[in-house]
């Protein structure tokens, strides 16, 4: 069946007014995800302010092979103390994808704001994950593939050729990026409604259908845009009021002003990561849903069987 992009390109705005509350859920999940993550960063500063120092004073002097492991193993087990974090973000990622296309597709689902822990967000996590991996492994192939061309173009034609080699190399896989994303871009929605993995299933039902489903992207992703650029009115002066704007980790900086800027006890703080979740929930409907929609328009409402690999 086909599928009207512009009409599926505003389903995330009709969901949210269909289920307000879901939003309002989405929007605590994120909340309690920022506050927690800068709670952890908070009892880092120490850590960190200890390690800049050692690390400027290594810039001076010629370190030794020991002294400079030391400083990256410092460094990493810093790190290892929010490594927990990535994980628990995969999971969130997960759980707020399959709601946004379980509010779309089972609209009758909506206890928690659509939210679940269960076998569909397992499905999900596996599909987002294999299908991130696949997309890493395009990336780097093509940007190999991209150096080698240049490389051969130069010994061939000096720097002019390799120039232009680069260039269309670069548009080349590009191209081919948005087409594979594009392609592959049914899949969360065809794991939620028919509850299986589905990792390249997407390529059946989005045959013949590219164009219209990157418009519905590109109005979906201008939308966010949009979105984003308003909430900044609001979200830029609470970030410079709370400290969170302006704190980096160097020698330049005061701990202090660090650990202010992490307080989750201040309420500018709170109020920041408030805003910026409830901006990071409308997104994740605004760009998510459109392509829930698009499923439902193209199956009819109906779980669809798809071949288990590309055509």
């Amino acid at each position: 069946m086909a599928f009207s992009a512009t009409d599926a390109a505003f389903e995330g705005f009709r969901l949210v007014r269909r289920n307000p509350l879901a939003l309002v859920a989405w929007t605590l999940l994120y909340a309690v995800l920022t506050l927690t993550a800068l709670f952890s960063l908070s009892t880092m500063v120490g850590q960190l302010e200890a390690w800049s120092v050692q690390a400027e004073a290594m810039e001076s002097v010629e370190p030794s092979f020991d002294q400079v492991w030391a400083l990256m193993a410092g460094f990493g087990a810093i790190m290892a103390r929010v490594a927990w974090l990535l994980p628990i973000s995969l999971v969130v990622g997960a759980m707020l994808a399959a709601a946004v296309a379980r509010g779309v597709l089972n609209p009758s689902r909506d206890r928690f704001g659509y939210l679940r822990l269960g076998m569909d967000e397992v499905r999900v996590l596996a599909v987002t994950f294999v299908l991130g991996l696949v997309m890493t492994l395009v990336a780097v192939v093509a940007i190999l593939a991209v150096g080698v061309l240049i490389a051969a173009a130069k010994a061939a034609g000096g720097d002019g050729p390799a120039l232009i080699a680069g260039l269309l190399g670069f548009l080349a896989g590009t191209c081919f990026f948005i087409w594979l994303c594009v392609r592959l871009s049914l899949a969360v929605p065809i794991t939620v409604a028919e509850r299986r993995f589905a990792f390249f299933d997407s390529f059946n039902l989005t045959k013949g259908r590219f164009w219209p489903l990157l418009g519905m992207a590109v109005l979906a992703i201008v939308m966010v845009m949009l979105v984003q650029l308003l909430s900044s009115i609001v979200s830029l002066p609470l970030g410079i009021i709370s400290g969170l704007e302006s704190w980096s980790f160097n020698s330049d900086q005061d701990p202090e002003a660090v650990r202010a800027a992490l307080d989750v006890g201040n309420p500018w703080v709170i109020t920041h990561a408030v805003v910026e979740a409830i901006v990071s929930a409308l997104t994740v409907g605004i760009l998510y849903a459109p392509f829930a929609a698009a499923y439902r328009q193209i199956t009819g409402g109906r779980p669809t069987e798809t071949a288990s690999g590309p055509v």
